[in-house]
């Protein structure tokens, strides 16, 4: 177990107060005091619907993961806790402990419980067990709630019992946060960073840099800052452009895929350079251009090129499309292979001066002229 693995919560108990007492004083002795106080307190914090790094739990415990893993091994062992794995996900289902009654049946916790404590104790705590309230004679004069509490209730008042609607966000990306929202908690991700803004420039990274759902979970802690209440955008762009990706082999339409997968394929699926890499965030934020319009751009410029990007041939294009209304793959290649029309040069012709309306020059008026110009 890791600190980085994912962990969710499922309490399967409800803490009767008989149960409570079986909790503290027979289960206490046999887990501990430190196992006894994390069970009580997962089982107070309740059911978890999104997966969560056991790192943030440690922290809330202040506890090792040595530690944390070694008191899970004893609610194992006396089935407090049943411990679900798959690959780094980790489902903690808490259970509730046997009633006393219950226990002292269990061959083996009684048994257990006496070797570590002492049957003098035992005895002494199961002295009363069978005792029977007796209430014959007594008359029962509780008083109950009036409805008349309830008079000034208003229509406004009834709606705040009806379950909120959850917003959906309408954004045109492959990175559906939609779905990735559906498993996140508040406390993961408060409800006050879930901006539009916020979350279309999330979805956008995603796409421009192929982070999946589970990957995009692990960045939250670190973006969603609760200290200074703020969504560090700064800080997502940068995880995302340093984030390691594998490539993956394109299947269906080649441009509807994540901005670096597609660049991996044009390049034999070589890493992405930090270079690449900014030069694909600029076309998506200072020239709005869509993923597939991106990658046609892309693979247009290192045809062109010398299979180099090149940022002075690469955004006037841009700049081009996005003037343009260039927002699918299909439009971009029509636009860009279009063939070039070559504007027809005008004929240059030389002036034709007309002589006849010269006038005649005299001897004397030439002879005075080349008098002026020193040549006589």
């Amino acid at each position: 177990m890791l600190g980085k693995d994912l962990y969710k919560i499922e309490v399967n108990t409800e803490l009767s107060n008989e149960r409570l007492r079986s909790l503290v004083f027979f289960y206490g002795p046999l887990i501990g005091k430190e196992a006894l106080v994390m069970y009580e307190y997962l089982v107070l914090r309740g059911n978890q619907t999104a997966f969560e790094e056991i790192n943030s739990l440690l922290m809330n415990l202040n506890l090792s993961i040595d530690d944390f893993e070694f008191y899970c091994i004893k609610l194992n062992e006396y089935r407090l806790l049943k411990t679900l794995k798959q690959d780094n996900r980790y489902i903690f289902v808490f259970n509730d402990p046997l009633e006393v009654k219950q226990f002292i049946k269990d061959d083996i916790l009684v048994r257990d419980f006496i070797l570590k404590t002492s049957g003098e104790y035992y005895r002494e705590l199961t002295s009363d067990i069978y005792m029977e309230s007796d209430h014959a004679g007594f008359e029962d004069v509780s008083q109950t709630l009036s409805l008349d509490t309830l008079q000034d209730w208003k229509a406004e008042d009834e709606s705040y019992l009806k379950k909120k609607e959850v917003r959906r966000y309408e954004f045109p990306t492959m990175f559906d946060v939609n779905v990735f929202l559906k498993d996140i908690s508040s406390n993961l991700l408060p409800m006050r960073f879930r901006t539009p803004e916020n979350m279309k420039e999330l979805a956008t990274l995603a796409d421009l840099y192929n982070i999946s759902y589970d990957k995009m979970r692990t960045y939250l802690p670190r973006v969603a800052r609760t200290d200074t209440n703020e969504f560090d955008l700064k800080e997502l762009r940068y995880l995302c452009m340093n984030a390691k990706s594998e490539y993956k082999k394109i299947d269906g339409d080649p441009y509807d895929t994540p901005c670096l997968n597609f660049l991996m394929s044009l390049q034999g699926g070589k890493e992405v350079t930090d270079y690449d890499k900014k030069i694909i965030y600029r076309l998506s934020q200072r020239y709005h251009l869509s993923v597939p319009v991106i990658n046609v751009l892309l693979e247009h410029g290192l045809k062109n090129c010398n299979n180099s990007l090149i940022e002075n041939y690469l955004y006037p294009i841009a700049s081009d499309l996005h003037r343009n209304d260039i927002l699918t793959s299909a439009q971009a290649l029509e636009r860009l292979n279009r063939p070039y029309e070559k504007k027809n040069r005008r004929e240059e012709k030389l002036p034709v001066y007309d002589t006849s309306v010269n006038e005649t020059m005299s001897a004397s008026q030439e002879e005075e002229l080349l008098r002026l110009m020193g040549k006589k």
